[in-house]
């Protein structure tokens, strides 16, 4: 099996309690449904402290272990894409996913 990692990069909305709404909402429901997504390894939140030209304050970086990528995304798409309470700003939010490359060649 393949390791991956998903990488997202994002911050709240910018209203009055959105950021701590966000980050409740990230705590709370985001991080379980990720962790409820087959080959789940690890999950974990950072805050950015510095940063060049990808002006978000967070990070959050889960593991996942699979022989198909495309049925981690779609299960993810099932188990974890529900932000509709998130005061997640959407229109600025940066993901991807990376396979670990094979270094002993």
């Amino acid at each position: 099996m393949s390791k991956y990692l998903l990488i997202a990069i994002n911050g709240p909305t910018t209203g009055e309690g959105d950021e701590q709404s966000y980050n409740d909402w990230y705590n709370q429901t985001h991080l379980a449904d990720l962790q409820k997504v087959s080959g789940n390894l690890a999950t974990r939140r950072f805050r950015v402290v510095w940063q060049n030209r990808i002006d978000k304050p967070y990070i959050a970086i889960s593991e996942f272990e699979t022989d198909d990528p495309a049925v981690l995304m779609k299960e993810l798409g099932e188990k974890a894409s529900d932000f509709s309470d998130s005061r997640m700003d959407r229109t600025t939010s940066i993901s991807l996913l990376a396979v670990e490359l094979d270094t002993n060649q």
